[in-house]
């Protein structure tokens, strides 16, 4: 499964990445640093698999 997470919103030491969803969106904090190493995109896409 890939879900693809725009980048919303920022805090004082955090960016937020949020699912386009209504219903139970998914949303991830990263740290600025963490956004700077993956070259400050406005999205990314997370790739889930079973374990």
């Amino acid at each position: 499964m890939e879900i693809i997470l725009v980048k919303e919103k920022e805090t004082p030491g955090t960016w937020r990445y949020k699912e386009k969803k209504e219903d139970r969106p998914m949303t991830v904090y990263l740290t600025k640093e963490q956004v700077k190493a993956l070259g400050n995109p406005d999205s990314i896409k997370i790739t889930i698999t079973a374990a």
